[in-house]
Parts: C-alpha cells; structure tokens; sequence
C-alpha cells in the first residue's frame, strides 16, 4: 500500500494534467491556431488538424492523470505525460520566439513550471516498488 505522502504527491501532480486537458478539450478551438502555426513551423508532417490535437492531447492528458491519482500504471502514466508536455511547452511557452520582455517573462515562467512538473513525474517514473 503506497504511503500517505506518496499518494499526496500523486495527486497533486495530477490535478495539474487533469484540469488542464479538460481545458484543451474544450478550449480546442481557441489553441488550434498555435498549433497548426507550430506544425507548420516545426515542419511537422501529420495529417491531423490543429483542433484534433490539441483534444487528443487534452484527453490523453486528463486520462493519465486520473490514472495517476488512482496509482493505476504510475510509472506508464508518468512516462506518458512527460512526452504529452513537451509538445504542449514548445508550443504554449515559446520564450525564445518572444521580443516583448515582459510576456517573454510569462512564457519563461511557464515553461520552467513545466519543467519542474516534469521533474516530478520523472520521480514517479523511477519510482519502485517497496516489496
């Protein structure tokens, strides 16, 4: 049975996904632009519509994270979420695209409290058992 501490911590890393993809799931119209200008950019070549994936990203990332506070696959869930974040912090926070010192700030910030999200979620992922 995981330990008190270990579920606190399981759930608090996973508000964080299972807000924010019910966020993309229904802000999908309003964040497609970024996406497709990214594709398009990044020379992405997927035969996916921006909308489509940022609820694909928004789904998978609301399912993970259930799954997360649940302790359902921790470590696959884990796994599953860095690689959903990546995308959405090149996308969401491009700090280095940005001139105006100000909203680079915002970007910057943003993109670290990903980082620090992901460095949770790597210690779940290496994370074993106690027998």
């Amino acid at each position: 049975m995981p330990s008190p501490v270990n579920l606190l911590a399981r759930g608090l890393l996973s508000g964080v996904f299972i807000r924010g993809g019910i966020d993309q799931v229904k802000g999908a119209r309003l964040l497609a632009p970024k996406v497709d200008a990214a594709k398009e950019e990044y020379d992405v070549a997927v035969e996916v519509s921006g909308e489509d994936l940022v609820r694909l990203n928004g789904a998978g990332m609301t399912l993970a994270g259930g799954a997360l506070a649940l302790g359902i696959a921790p470590r696959l869930c884990a796994a599953a979420l860095i690689g959903m974040l990546v995308p959405t912090t090149i996308v969401g926070h491009p700090f280095w695209k940005i001139d105006d010192e100000g909203k680079r700030r915002t970007a910057m910030s943003g993109a670290f409290n990903n980082a620090a999200i992901a460095g949770g979620l790597l210690l779940v992922l290496t994370r074993r058992k106690r027998r």
